[in-house]
C-alpha cells in the first residue's frame, strides 16, 4: 500500500511539531538547570555543581573523568549539556523537515503554518520555564 503525498506531508508536519516541542522543553530544562531551579539530583541537574562530573573526583587538575568527558562526550556528564544537545538537534530536525515540506514552493498551503514552528518552540519553552512543571 503506497502512502499518498498528502499523508506523508501530514506525517512530516506532526514530526516537525514534535521536534519543535522537544526543543522548547529542552531549552526550559537548560535554563532551569543554569539557575539551579530544577527538581532532581543537584550533581546532575544544577549546572553550577554538575560541571564537576567532567573531572576525576570533581577536580579539573586530575584530568577527565572518562575519555573525552570534557569535550565530545560532555552531554553524558550533566543535564545542561545533555539537553543542549537535544535542543540543538531537535530544532535542526524540525526545520529540516519543514524545508522538505515547503520544498522551496512558497505557494504550498502549509507554508504559513510552518513559519509558526519557531514560535511553537518558544511557547513551549515559556510554559515549561515559567510554570512549576519542572521547578523544585
Amino acid at each position: 500500500m503506497a502512502v499518498s503525498k498528502e499523508e506523508m506531508t501530514i506525517t512530516l508536519i506532526i514530526l516537525s511539531v514534535v521536534f519543535s516541542v522537544l526543543s522548547g522543553i529542552s531549552k526550559a530544562v537548560m535554563d532551569l538547570s543554569e539557575e539551579s531551579k530544577i527538581k532532581g539530583n543537584p550533581l546532575f541537574w544544577h549546572k553550577n555543581k554538575s560541571w564537576q562530573n567532567k573531572w576525576k573526583n570533581g577536580d579539573k587538575k586530575q584530568g577527565e573523568k572518562f575519555w573525552l568527558s570534557s569535550t565530545f562526550f560532555v552531554a553524558q556528564t550533566d543535564a545542561w549539556h545533555l539537553f543542549g544537545t537535544i535542543m540543538f538537534y531537535s530544532y535542526w530536525i524540525s526545520f529540516t523537515i519543514s524545508g522538505f515540506i515547503i520544498g522551496y514552493n512558497f505557494t504550498n498551503k502549509y507554508y504559513l503554518f510552518l513559519l509558526l514552528i519557531p514560535y511553537l518552540s518558544r511557547a513551549i519553552f515559556h510554559v515549561f520555564y515559567s510554570y512549576k512543571i519542572l521547578r523544585k
